[in-house]
């Protein structure tokens, strides 16, 4: 038993304080608090919790979550995490809201990506630079849309095919992590629209 004990500590990896953290490890966390499932219901807020912001309701808790509320929710509590809300008022927050749902005209196509940089809370990042924890809209090929946190691309041959993804949505009745595949690629029954995939990253910290 010892042997094996002196083993592991030789040749198993241990996590160090000082080892560089990905921009949006908080992100992450936060995305991680709310548990699997809870229902999906594609009615009211659609947030799993409430959403209170300077002694004010924005939004009630939802009877179920759906993918905009779930993924507001998370940039909600990260964007006030790093401090970025210190300086907007709850008109700020009240349109947040509506940008990330698409219900602006300016908003109703890139959604999320739209309302971080319309606010300067974020910025847009190439599909090349994403990174766990960034938030994307994105199109499918039969007009559906779909708000969730990247998590990682689905890569063949060096080439990305799909996408690893943090949402709620009906296929796992709430939140849930899911794969979709781009709708050129072959043999995978995809959807995704290569071309209408916004990605957006929350500011750092001021």
């Amino acid at each position: 038993m010892l042997r094996i004990l002196f083993t592991c500590l030789l040749l198993c990896p241990i996590a160090r304080a000082d080892e560089p953290k990905g921009p949006n490890d908080d992100v992450l966390e936060i995305a991680y608090e709310y548990e699997d499932g809870g229902h999906y219901k594609w009615k009211g807020s659609g947030v799993p919790e409430e959403l209170r912001f300077g002694g004010e309701q924005i939004l009630p808790k939802g009877d179920g979550t759906y993918c905009c509320g779930y993924t507001l929710a998370v940039v909600f509590k990260a964007a006030e995490q790093r401090g970025l809300l210190e300086k907007k008022t709850v008109d700020d927050v009240r349109k947040l809201h509506k940008m990330w749902y698409g219900d602006t005209d300016d908003s109703k196509e890139t959604l999320v990506q739209h309302a971080l940089k319309e606010l300067k809370l974020g910025k847009s990042v190439e599909h090349e630079d994403a990174q766990p924890g960034d938030f994307v809209q994105f199109w499918r090929t039969n007009k559906s849309g779909h708000s969730v946190i990247f998590l990682e691309w689905i890569v063949d041959e060096g080439a990305r095919i799909g996408v690893k993804y943090r949402s709620s949505q009906k296929s796992t009745d709430g939140i849930g992590d899911r794969i979709e595949y781009f709708s050129d690629v072959d043999n995978q029954d995809g959807k995704l629209d290569r071309k209408r995939f916004y990605i957006v990253r929350l500011n750092k910290p001021e």
